[in-house]
């Protein structure tokens, strides 16, 4: 009797648990869908070039092509990196948005778009959603920047 009575249990806390999961993962789908919908992750190679001018690597670009030039050829290459890149940090802002919205929120959010009476909260949290993302994405944005000021040495620049 002590065994069924252990095993119903412990059945029942795993039954629980995959129940918390589901949730979690419904979650977090809702917050990848609604990054996706409202194309949140965008400004991605916007964010790393704008980084990527404020690098000694970018100024000895510079000085080589000339601002125009050297814009352009980073670009590229951040443009050229980005598949590689832009589903982690889509994933990323998808994790964020989660940890800041309920998933009624979310849920509501994905359905109902800017019609949601959560569509005021978005505005609201960015700078928490944005706290996030720098702490998850720095690692991810330096790699990129790297990867393509490299990039674009290598092509351009005499060694």
């Amino acid at each position: 009797m002590n065994r069924i009575a252990s095993a119903a249990i412990a059945l029942s806390v795993l039954f629980a648990l995959s129940n918390t999961a589901l949730a979690e993962t419904s979650a977090h789908q809702d917050a990848r869908t609604f990054v996706a919908q409202t194309q949140m992750g965008r400004n991605l190679p916007i964010l790393a070039l704008s980084a990527a001018k404020r690098t000694i690597t970018y100024a000895m670009i510079v000085s080589t092509l000339g601002s125009a030039d050297a814009g352009r050829a980073v670009s590229d290459e951040i443009n050229a990196l980005l598949p590689q890149y832009q589903p982690k940090w889509d994933e990323n802002l998808a994790a964020a948005y989660e940890k800041s919205f309920s998933q009624e929120e979310l849920s509501s959010l994905v359905a109902d778009g800017r019609a949601s009476k959560y569509a005021g909260k978005v505005k609201e949290r960015q700078t928490e959603v944005g706290r996030d993302m720098q702490s998850s994405s720095e690692p991810l944005l330096i790699a990129l920047i790297t990867e393509a000021l490299n990039a674009t040495l290598a092509k351009h620049v005499p060694q």
